[in-house]
Parts: structure tokens; sequence; C-alpha cells
């Protein structure tokens, strides 16, 4: 739902009504800014409703009054729901818009009833029989239920985006004001992070580099082939070559560009982005699915040196966020990889192998994953990690040993990318 109020929301004062609102694990309305003006229908009083309705298939609106419809996790309840689309078509004003998601997969769930499952070719079909235009659509295949997306609109001109929205600003946690205790700066580690990216590309020499998160550009040097920078505040002076880069969030590029701009399997990835737990959780998950089986992934800022610097709000310089956290569920989810934590300086890296751009693990547990890491916010930083127990020296033999000594050849990325390229 955040994705189509960023990519498709009307200008302006908005009339919203949703379809469904009964708060069960979360409401959709504090998504919407102030401007909208939000009314929650559902058929049984309770928390997010403002009005019950009285017909499942009439609703108590006037022809043409409502510029936005909003259903989630309804239609799948709803035994006749081809029924409600009509109705859905007659309340929306010329150009109005309606934003649906149901499941296209997961147990059975009654609320008090669970009849179907869509796929894209039911919402092509409700917006022909309803009179509608499909402006979007897509498959979420993150979580146990697979949403399917859909973005109608009522007659007027709205088409389907394929890059992420120009006007998009994004919060970014740049500011490296250095923090008031000089012992929560520190760095730990005898050689550092780029030098270990150095000797990454000469070794491996990826046809293909991906880094999320480029801020100035100097770990994008070392790469001496093709290379994919994706960042929504870049900062770089001067571009190699060969590389490209994408002004956006990671969030953006996985949904809009990957599928083109990554055309050859992934050799080495570099994640520096958003130093929160779940954007990495999410980044690992999106860029594994275009990598070399044979490739590495490259996590930035695993080992804090000092509490502060792994504070979700940035209150220092030297800052890794918790992103320790999403190393620790990596490696707890999926025991099939080869984690080895080096003890670079000034916070550390993780390389990541024996990839599989198949594994759907961290996506079909992806809603657990993601309530796991809310719940677990204000968990102190581990002392281990503090003093980088069993981090190994990050030498040119130590990490050539970890890398096993091999030059990786291509291999194929696997259905899934496939797949998800298909249904977009």
């Amino acid at each position: 739902m955040d994705r189509c109020i960023r990519a498709y929301l009307p200008q302006g004062h908005i009339e919203a009504v949703d379809l469904g609102s009964y708060d069960v694990n979360g409401s959709y309305r504090g998504l919407f800014p102030a401007r909208v003006q939000y009314t929650g229908y559902d058929l049984e009083p309770g928390p997010g409703v403002d009005h019950v309705l009285a017909d499942p298939y009439v609703l108590p609106m006037a022809d043409a009054s409502v510029d936005l419809v909003v259903s989630g996790q309804m239609l799948e309840h709803c035994p006749q729901f081809w029924r409600l689309f009509p109705e859905i078509a007659r309340v929306l004003r010329p150009g109005g818009m309606a934003f649906v998601i149901a499941p296209s997969a997961g147990p059975i769930h009654r609320y008090p009833t669970d009849n179907y499952r869509f796929y894209p070719d039911a919402y092509t079909a409700l917006a022909d029989y309803a009179g509608l235009r499909l402006v979007d659509c897509w498959l979420d295949p993150r979580g146990m239920w697979r949403d399917l997306v859909g973005v109608f609109q009522k007659g007027g001109d709205v088409q389907r985006l394929t890059a992420p929205p120009v006007a998009e600003v994004v919060a970014v946690q740049n500011d490296e004001t250095p923090a008031d205790l000089p012992a929560a700066e520190v760095g730990q580690g005898p050689r550092t992070s780029h030098e270990v990216l150095d000797l990454l590309h000469r070794h491996l020499q990826p046809a293909l580099y991906v880094e999320i998160g480029v801020r100035h550009g100097h770990s994008l040097q070392h790469c001496r082939g093709r290379a994919v920078a994706i960042d929504p505040a870049p900062e770089v002076q001067e571009l190699p070559p060969l590389a490209s880069l994408h002004r956006c969030t990671s969030d953006d590029f996985f949904h809009y560009s990957a599928a083109a701009a990554l055309d050859v399997p992934v050799g080495l990835g570099f994640i520096d982005g958003m130093h929160l737990a779940e954007n990495v959780y999410r980044d690992f998950m999106n860029l594994e699915q275009f990598m070399d089986p044979a490739g590495v992934i490259v996590i930035d800022d695993v080992l804090p040196n000092h509490p502060l610097q792994a504070a979700r709000i940035r209150q220092t310089r030297a800052w890794t966020g918790d992103v320790w956290r999403f190393a620790e569920v990596l490696a707890e989810m999926r025991p099939d990889l080869r984690l080895t934590w080096l003890d670079s300086f000034p916070t550390g890296l993780l390389l990541v192998q024996g990839l599989d751009p198949a594994n759907r693990v961290l996506a079909d547990g992806y809603d657990d994953a993601m309530e796991r890491l809310r719940l677990g916010r204000d968990t102190p930083v581990p002392p281990r990690l503090l003093t980088r127990l069993g981090a190994v020296a990050p030498d040119d033999a130590t990490v050539l040993s970890a890398l096993g000594g091999v030059m990786p050849q291509a291999k194929p990325v696997g259905k899934w990318r496939g797949l998800l390229a298909r249904l977009r």
C-alpha cells in the first residue's frame, strides 16, 4: 500500500474510503497524508471502522462522490467479490483511483469465511467487468500471502510507472557530527574495509558489481568493470567509466529497475545502504536473487565498536545502526550460507557465500522476521560483537582462504528471477 500511495495518490484534497477497514493487525489509515479524508467501512463495528455496512454489496455513497477506494486483504473474505467492483466504479469520481490488495497464497484464515486467492489475470478481468482501467499490477513475493496489488482508475490517463517517482523525497541519516563522547567514535581493525573491497575486486573480477549505498563513491572506485550503484541521495563527484547510478532507494530499484539493469549474474555485491536491520534484510533478500551462485555479498557495519554506534537513530559519525541484528537473523534463518565476519576498520565486514538465487526462506519468512526485528529494536549489542570475538583477520591469506581461492564462474540465476520479471 505504501508503494501505491507514493506512486499513484492523486494531488490535492482526497476523499478516501477503506472497504474492510477493521484493524486486525494494522491499518492503512496512518500511511496516508493529512490531506486525505479517510473513512473506514466494514461489516462489524470495531477499531478502524467508522461505518458498518448493512449490505456488503451496496456502498452507501452517492454516485461519483469518492476520489479513492482502498481495500486490503478483504476480497478473499467476500463470497461474491465481483459484485463489489461495479459499486466501486459507481462511487468513484471520474479519474478516481482504487488500490486493491489481496493474497495470491497462504493458509486458510476465516473472517468469517476465506474463499479465494487472486492472480494478475483476475484483476484484468475485474477491471473489464466493472469498466475500470487496470493501471498497474504486481505480485509482492514477500511473506506467506504473496499479495497481489492492483491500481485501478475510473477513466483518466494515469499510466503505469516504470521508474521511481521523480518527486520522491527520501529521508537519509547523513549527519556526520561526531558524538560528544570520544569513545563512541573509535574504530577497530588492522586493515580498512576499502582495502578488503579492493582485494575482493582484484580476486573475483566480477562481470557485474552492485553497490547499495554509494554516498561519496569512494568504495565504488575499486570496481574495474561494470557496476550498478544505488543511492537515493548520492554525493558522487565522478563515476567509474563503466558504472551506472540509480538515484532511488534500493527498494524502488529492485521494484522498478533491477530486472533490466542486472542483465547478467552479479559476481560481487556490497550492501552499505540504510543502516537499519529491516532495510538490510530486504537488500540482501532482493540482491541474492540476481547473484551468481559462486559470487559474494559483502555487508558493511556488522561490528559496532560502541553501543552508541549501533543506535537506530544516528548519534555518531561512525554509525553502524543495528545492521548487526540482521546478521544474527541471517545466520539463524539461512544455515546453508557461509558467513565470515572480518575484523576490518572501522566497523567490520560480513562476507556471505553459498548464495542461492532461488532460495525463498527470507521471502517466505519476511512477515515474521519483520515483526521479530521490530520487537527487538532495543536489544543491546552483545559484548562478543563489541570485542569482535569470532571475527577473523582481514589479511590477504585469510580472505582468500575464506573465498576458497577459486575464481568463480558465472552460473544460471534460475527460474524464479525470470518468473518475477514476467509478472512485472
